[in-house]
């Protein structure tokens, strides 16, 4: 039997769980890391049982017989019990008594010989979450202390201590006394609970280990090259393996990358600190960054030899980087590197003044983008045409001729023959060159192509040639695809064209690059939608997903979630589409990023299904300059559909002003699929509106708006929200009203007069938020109120 100890505490969900496991189950496997308490607290949850304890630092205990007088066999620090032999004998034991109860302790996870007893149903886990204090069991364990906080105080405490148990205890000897909780003394909680680590976890681990420890520390997540790299250790991988089977505090994030439990890291970032001097440090971080260079992972490179101190190497990467399009998103990544470099230094380098023109301009500062376009300008006269550095300068100018977002399209038909000719003479090499920007479109992605949809069928047979030679890898299947977004854009019939473009996704795949792979799907994925097949499209989509992550093209993966977010509006998948908005969706404070447009598009979407126009708003708003400053018509287009669906939704006659904006846009290029794909949202507008340009122009559109309605009739409505409950008497008519009654038949049924029928019928209106009876009904089924 166990006295109970004064600071043996207990969540009532652990109590209630561990009562449930006693009685269906053989075996409990505690699994957590030191400080969770799990020896207390499996004896204070065992205080009414006889408990027979061993430890597995002293193994041979295991052969010894059980007493008859025990209905419990505790075992503590499992992790350690290595030996096969050891193991095998607690499994004949556990065998041998089918009726007692078998607690075991670990700081490890679950070894593999104790698995089939978890296939068999026989053995429960209970993981360090369940340890875990919440806010009333923190308040216990205080009160036995005689430390009675504020609910501020408590709040604070359970906020910096995440209720991990081992650092309540330590607060609450801190807090004796009737001393006030504070910083400082969460700071000295924190020591103290190093300090305990330090003696009972690290100092226990041998030195090889303690090294690869202190070396993986800075990293949220690493892999076993890594390891390898920062620790020169060739025995990385049996390291790991034992970390991994025998603590839980080194954990998988998948099959190759792993991270630390979170206070084990800041334990060994303090630890690192004490042992490591700061040229030892910067030998870490300068390993690290030579590893994530050879990746080109020059985001991570760079900021591992800004932590190692070395400028020099910042300055290398950032050249190296400088080489890259825009598209990949390397600019916003390093843009802070950028602004740090010295005027003086930048003026040398060709490659970083065409960096800081391409970094500026999609940071929306347009004149520092023409100031560093005109130093190249100035350096590239300077230079003579058998200069070494001539051929790479003048390449990066025609880069930024055609690259710079504020150049829109116009002129580009000529640069690129310009262009071609040399290329084809050998005479200049252009650099990579991102049509797409990571966007699922060509038409709409790096540049706006609107303009030459207009002879689109003349430029696909003269541009062809000519844009896949200049472009080489990033022009692979980008002609065809072009074309047929822009015959999908116009409302045409694309599916003969598609399947075309399906059929060279393997070339693509194989010649080109992953922005048009992503182009292509991403018109394959609109035409499904158009289709009425959203399923499809959002499986396809998961595939694209699937392979994309598979090959490390990380970067699509936030406008592939975007897409998907479009797709489940169209599904009715609110709750998914909620949970985008709150943890992909970006914000557009502080800074707003004009190649994350889709995703800001998006985020309007979300919030005007959730009834948020006003959000939709603020979320959209810094877009319209960047659209009319850039020549984004495509973009233009979508944002005053949406702003217009907002404006109407919230009774505001600005709403014309821009559908007649959007429409007279629309009717200039003969596009149909921009307004079409709001479908529902924008029907009643279309309906309502006086724009009598074209009459033909606007019956086509509005049979393929009132298709697309029919495909997805609920697409972007706000849920029905009960304004006012309803009185007994309302709820009554309600029902009568969903059976199809007129008021004078509900007057009759109820025996009341027919103006208070028709009274209360309107208070119904009201409450629900709908104008008629049909939809009175539909909100009624769907509040689950007849």
């Amino acid at each position: 039997m166990h006295d109970r100890q004064s600071d043996a505490v207990a969540t009532p969900a652990l109590r209630e769980l561990f009562t449930e496991g006693l009685q269906k189950y053989h075996i409990i496997f505690f699994s957590a890391p030191c400080g969770f308490g799990k020896t207390t607290t499996a004896s204070l949850l065992l205080e009414d049982h006889t408990v027979c304890e061993h430890s597995a630092l002293h193994p041979d205990t295991l052969k010894q017989q059980i007493g008859n007088s025990c209905d419990t066999v505790l075992i503590d620090d499992l992790q350690l019990l290595r030996e096969e032999e050891d193991q095998q004998i607690l499994c004949r034991r556990i065998n041998e008594y089918p009726g007692l109860h078998f607690i075991l302790l670990s700081r490890g996870v679950l070894p593999g010989y104790l698995i089939p007893y978890q296939l068999t149903g026989a053995l429960m886990s209970i993981e360090s979450e369940q340890l875990r204090f919440d806010s009333d069991t923190t308040a216990e364990l205080l009160l036995r202390g005689g430390i009675r906080p504020t609910a501020e105080e408590l709040h604070a405490i359970q906020n910096d201590s995440t209720g991990y148990p081992l650092a309540v205890s330590v607060v609450r000897q801190l807090l004796a006394g009737n001393v006030l909780y504070s910083e400082e003394i969460a700071d000295e909680a924190r020591r103290r609970a190093y300090f305990h680590y330090e003696t009972a976890v690290y100092r226990c681990f041998e030195l090889p280990m303690r090294q690869l420890l202190i070396r993986l520390a800075p990293f949220t997540t690493f892999d076993a090259e890594l390891a390898k790299m920062v620790s020169g250790d060739s025995h990385v991988n049996d390291l790991l393996s034992r970390l991994l089977h025998e603590t839980t505090m080194l954990q998988f994030d998948s099959v190759k990358t792993y991270h630390f439990w979170p206070f084990f890291r800041r334990f060994l970032l303090w630890e690192m600190e004490q042992e490591c001097t700061t040229e030892q440090q910067n030998d870490i971080y300068r390993r690290a960054g030579l590893f994530y260079e050879l990746r080109d992972d020059f985001a991570r490179a760079m900021d591992c030899y800004s932590r190692s101190g070395d400028h020099r190497k910042i300055s290398e990467l950032l050249i190296k980087n400088a080489e890259l399009h825009p598209g990949a998103a390397h600019y916003y990544d390093m843009e802070k590197y950028y602004y740090a470099l010295p005027r003086e230094d930048i003026l040398c380098s060709p490659a970083l003044m065409c960096g800081m023109s391409m970094l500026t301009a999609i940071c929306t500062d347009y004149e520092a983008s023409e100031r560093w376009y005109r130093e190249l300008q100035n350096y590239t006269a300077c230079l003579k045409k058998s200069d070494a550095e001539y051929s790479s300068a003048k390449s990066k100018l025609i880069y930024l001729d055609i690259a710079l977002p504020q150049r829109g399209c116009r002129g580009l038909i000529e640069l690129i023959g310009t262009v071609f000719r040399a290329v084809t003479d050998k005479s200049l090499k252009l650099s990579s060159f991102s049509v797409t920007s990571c966007l699922p479109s060509i038409m709409n992605g790096g540049k706006d192509f609107c303009e030459w949809s207009k002879s689109d069928d003349l430029i696909y047979q003269t541009m062809r040639l000519p844009v896949e030679t200049v472009l080489g890898k990033d022009g692979v299947g980008l002609a065809d695809c072009a074309i047929c977004e822009s015959k999908f854009e116009k409302g045409e019939d694309v599916s003969s064209r598609v399947l075309t473009l399906m059929s060279r996704m393997s070339e693509i795949e194989r010649k080109g690059t992953p922005d048009i792979v992503f182009a292509a799907m991403g018109l394959l994925v609109r035409t499904q939608v158009m289709q009425g097949k959203a399923q499809a499209a959002l499986d396809a989509l998961d595939n694209v997903k699937t392979d994309f992550m598979d090959s490390g093209q990380t970067r699509f993966l936030p406008n592939i979630d975007a897409m998907r977010c479009r797709v489940l509006l169209r599904l009715g998948n609110m709750n998914e589409a909620l949970r985008w908005l709150k943890e992909s969706a970006p914000s557009s404070v502080p800074h707003f990023r004009v190649l994350w447009r889709y995703r800001y598009m998006t985020k309007a979407m979300v919030q005007i299904a959730d009834d948020k126009p006003d959000e939709a708003l603020l979320s959209i708003a810094p877009l319209l300059p960047y659209s009319e400053k850039c020549g984004r018509t495509m973009d233009g287009i979508y944002l005053r559909l949406l702003m217009a669906i907002c404006h109407y939704r919230q009774k505001n006659r600005l709403w014309e002003t821009e559908l007649s904006a959007a429409l007279d846009t629309m009717h200039a290029y003969r596009f149909i699929t921009p307004a079409a794909q709001y479908g529902a949202a924008v029907l009643p507008l279309l309906n309502a509106c006086r724009w009598d340009k074209d009459p033909a122009f606007f019956a086509r559109l509005l049979n393929a708006v009132r298709e697309q309605t029919v495909f997805y009739p609920d697409f972007l409505r706000p849920a029905v929200i009960l304004k006012e409950t309803l009185t007994p008497a309302e709820t009554q008519v309600l029902r009568l009203l969903c059976t199809n009654r007129s008021n004078q038949e509900i007057a009759d049924i109820l025996g009341v007069k027919l103006p208070t029928v028709k009274s209360q019928v309107r208070s119904i209106l009201q409450k629900l938020n709908v104008k008629r009876r049909s939809e009175a009904k539909e909100a009624a089924q769907e509040l689950h109120l007849v």
